[in-house]
């Protein structure tokens, strides 16, 4: 009973840790994943160590441990946790099905959002009101690196080496990783994995309007018309490499943004103007100044509902994924692979971003206490707080009495409550983002210093002069 008591009372003093452990133990229940199992194993089977059992120590690995399999694998066989070997357990990681670690992101993410509070919606990507009712995504391919040489083929080679690659979409209100599409090939072409994101897009979505935005490697005929059979519209960067043509029946528009630069509106074909594929878009491009302009093209054509700066700003949103990206990477340990095999590399990838996704529903929450936008809260210092109070409970807190104090039957409604309830109360100065510089308008000039290396103190005393 004593032991109960002190559980409890640690618990209620990490409350970081306390709702991540009830949010991983809601989203990765052992039910769920036993049937995720049986309905995307494909040809692969279960002797002594289950998925589930899998799938915990690597969140152990991942969260607690800085990417170590072996770490977590060897603190599990003390507790026995683990039945197998250590080197059986890696052999399971590199076996584990393509499906199975797609699904692992598409379905857990699903049961994410239903804990994200409800009103009113935190947006880490704040959108213009033209937007409203729309479900906007980014999306990107992601070559995954960092593979270490310890299969037998890669010891030998004198060449950068790619695990696989996997595109990913983004949905820019809620900041989550909504699926991604993977091909155990690292040098494997992105675009034909994006076009079968489509689908998880339009599922995401549900009954809502939904807009895609894409760099220009999909400035092309056949993406766009993709996008719309799937029932979606699209904001695409423009390449000179397909061809526009304004439509002389409508001239172009210019005005200027709230910094002075141009924008021009133009509506025309993109491909060939005669052509049957062609596309009628609107074109908008924006001129920064010495020759640069940044130009998209979209299918909403309508200026006064969709006006040019609102597309324009959605537009730079969809950086927000190259930033989940390096930080899944940086602070969520993707960079410390803990298997070399294509297969457990994307196992790693799902997991790294469905622990992302988890990150962000705590984050939605400090958010909707603090009344700010969720992208001045610092993922990074955020993550740092909560793995010290994760380290904290493991150590303090045996595995039977952590499960018996998150309980079971807990409803999405119920959870969702607890967590606003919970992170009420929990806030640290130290999570705000820390403010950018901004680059200060000046322009990065490199000097090519005699003999390629110089000193710090030779640097400063120039400096100086």
């Amino acid at each position: 009973m004593d032991d109960e008591i002190f559980s409890a009372q640690v618990l209620s003093k990490l409350p970081l840790a306390d709702a991540t452990w009830r949010v991983l133990h809601h989203v990765m229940a052992d039910a769920w994943l036993s049937d995720l199992w049986e309905r995307k194993r494909g040809r692969a089977y279960e002797r002594v160590l289950g998925f589930s059992t899998l799938a915990h120590l690597i969140a152990d690995a991942l969260v607690e441990h800085d990417g170590s399999g072996r770490q977590a694998f060897e603190r599990a066989q003390e507790k026995s946790a683990l039945p197998v070997s250590i080197g059986s357990a890696y052999e399971k990681l590199g076996n584990l099905p393509q499906p199975l670690s797609e699904a692992m992101l598409e379905e857990g993410t699903q049961r994410l959002h239903e804990l994200l509070p409800e009103r009113p919606p935190v947006e880490p990507f704040p959108l213009s009101a033209c937007w409203n009712g729309y479900e906007v995504f980014g999306a990107d391919g992601k070559a995954i690196k960092h593979v270490q040489r310890l299969l037998k083929a890669l010891r030998g080679l004198q060449a950068g080496i790619l695990g696989a690659r996997a595109s990913v979409a983004l949905n820019l209100r809620t900041g989550t990783a909504v699926g991604m599409v993977s091909h155990l090939d690292g040098e494997a072409g992105e675009a034909a994995l994006t076009e079968q994101l489509l689908s998880m897009m339009a599922a995401a979505a549900g009954d809502k309007p939904w807009v895609v935005v894409l760099d220009r490697l999909y400035c092309n005929l056949t993406f766009p018309s993709r996008v719309l059979a799937s029932g979606g519209h699209f904001v695409i960067r423009y390449s000179s490499n397909t061809q526009f043509t304004a439509d002389p029946a409508r001239p172009a528009q210019q005005r200027c943004d709230a910094q002075g630069r141009r924008i021009v509106q133009e509506w025309g074909r993109l491909g060939k103007s005669a052509g049957v594929r062609a596309l009628y878009v609107r074109r908008i491009t924006l001129h920064l100044g010495e020759g640069k302009v940044i130009s998209v093209f979209t299918d909403l054509l309508d200026e006064e509902a969709y006006p040019a700066e609102d597309v324009l700003a959605m537009y730079r949103a969809r950086w927000g994924i190259e930033t989940v990206f390096q930080q899944i990477t940086s602070v969520f340990s993707l960079k410390h692979l803990i298997g070399s095999p294509p297969r457990a590399v994307l196992f790693q990838l799902s997991f790294c971003l469905l622990l992302y996704n988890t990150l962000q529903v705590a984050r939605a929450h400090l958010a909707f206490h603090q009344k700010c936008e969720a992208a001045k809260i610092s993922n990074q210092k955020l993550f740092y707080d909560l793995k010290r109070q994760m380290i904290s409970v493991s150590e303090l807190v045996e595995v039977p009495q952590l499960l018996d104090l998150l309980g079971e039957g807990s409803t999405s409604a119920e959870l969702r409550e607890y967590l606003g309830d919970s992170l009420r109360r929990t806030w640290s100065v130290r999570w705000w983002k820390s403010p950018s510089s901004g680059g200060g308008g000046h322009k990065k000039v490199k000097q090519r210093v005699l003999g390629n290396h110089t000193s710090t103190y030779r640097a400063l005393q120039k400096a100086k002069e």
